[in-house]
């Protein structure tokens, strides 16, 4: 392949939110590892720090003309990874995420949708909108059958979608070695069992500070573990974690208060025996390492990964209730190394699935010749 050849992507990238970043860099980690001589270029919203970390070039996703011209320049736009496509953050991100497809596909450039979760798209106008640009797409790849279906219900009728899995599986956790350190340094002893705990502010999760720091005191005290905090976007989850750090009772809640990069955090999660996690890209982090997993749902994305992965064991963040999710808990962690082995056999499918993203980008990308 042509070292002039080049990749756009298009995502929600230069934000410290760690599922996107996990994302991006296994997209470039196994585009690199079939291709090392292909140009990938990225819309950031911090380009210098996207260029330092990826060794990429970035281009600041705010600024039209900058991102016109790389458009202009690609050979194929990528967009993806993530749940890009939904309207209940906000109509301008949908909007966005589509001009830049649209764009592409008025200059003639293949487009293709990687492992996205798509959804929920409320309003009508938005839904018409991706409903015409997903259908001039050249492949859709997906992370989950529930957004194949939605699609489909959309009236989607693109003959090229196929149902992969994120990108994400594909990154290796750091090594034992170096999370003891991060231990270390964030004075959590490792003199016990961990559960995990991974929340996010909702506008509509009323309750969740105080269910979850409850939780925490009922898991301490039954189970005899240290519990971890767990950020993923700074910094408006670690400051709802200190909050519910205030609130819990016990002495061994812990929280990790630096920012760490995907594969510390991977490596965290690692060492858990179990993680109740609110956030998309905790539970596959958690997958990934076949570290059982109660899920908080704030989104149908949360949802839709705990089912595909056989993870039927959720409480909705809307009125927490305290029983309810104990009893998830009690569960998963009676049965964690059934459940523990279940993830493990799923893990290697779900590896096989993720590479086939970039196989098929690389595809598309020689038949764009």
């Amino acid at each position: 392949m042509s070292s002039a050849k080049s990749i756009l992507i298009s995502g929600y990238y230069g934000f410290d939110n760690s599922g996107d970043d996990a994302i991006l860099k296994a997209i470039i980690k196994d585009v690199r590892s079939l291709d090392n001589k292909l140009n990938i270029v990225v819309l950031s919203n911090d380009p210098q720090k996207t260029n330092d970390m990826y060794d990429v070039e970035a281009v600041n996703r705010f600024k039209i003309m900058e991102v016109i011209k790389a458009i202009k320049n690609t050979s194929l736009l990528i967009s993806g990874g993530g749940s890009l496509l939904q309207d209940v953050t906000s109509t301008r991100s949908l909007l966005y995420y589509l001009a830049v497809m649209a764009v592409a596909k008025c200059l003639g450039k293949p487009i293709m949708v990687y492992a996205n979760g798509i959804g929920p798209i409320n309003r009508k106008i938005n839904r018409n909108l991706a409903k015409m640009i997903l259908n001039k797409v050249d492949l859709i790849t997906l992370r989950d059958e529930d957004s194949k279906e939605y699609i489909s219900q959309m009236g989607i009728n693109n003959k090229n979608i196929v149902v992969t899995a994120d990108p994400v599986f594909t990154l290796e956790a750091s090594d034992h070695k170096h999370i003891e350190e991060i231990f270390l340094k964030e004075g959590i002893p490792s003199n016990k069992k961990f559960i995990g705990v991974s929340i996010r502010k909702w506008k509509s999760a009323h309750n969740l500070v105080e269910v979850v720091s409850k939780t925490i005191d009922y898991i301490i005290e039954k189970y005899d573990v240290n519990v971890i905090l767990i950020p993923m976007h700074y910094p408006e989850d670690l400051e709802i974690s200190l909050e519910v750090l205030e609130n819990v009772k016990a002495d061994n809640c812990y929280a990790l208060k630096e920012k760490y990069n995907v594969e510390e955090v991977m490596g965290v999660i690692h060492r858990l025996d179990l993680i109740v996690a609110m956030r998309l890209h905790s539970l596959i982090y958690a997958a990934g390492q076949e570290v059982p997993m109660v899920g908080l749902v704030y989104d149908p994305k949360v949802e839709g990964i705990l089912k595909s992965l056989d993870m039927d064991y959720m409480s909705n963040v809307d009125d927490l209730n305290f029983e309810e999710l104990i009893g998830n808990i009690d569960i998963v962690w009676n049965n964690k190394d059934q459940l523990k082995n279940s993830l493990k056999f799923q893990d290697i499918e779900l590896k096989k699935k993720a590479i086939s993203n970039v196989t098929m980008a690389l595809e598309l990308l020689e038949a764009g010749e």
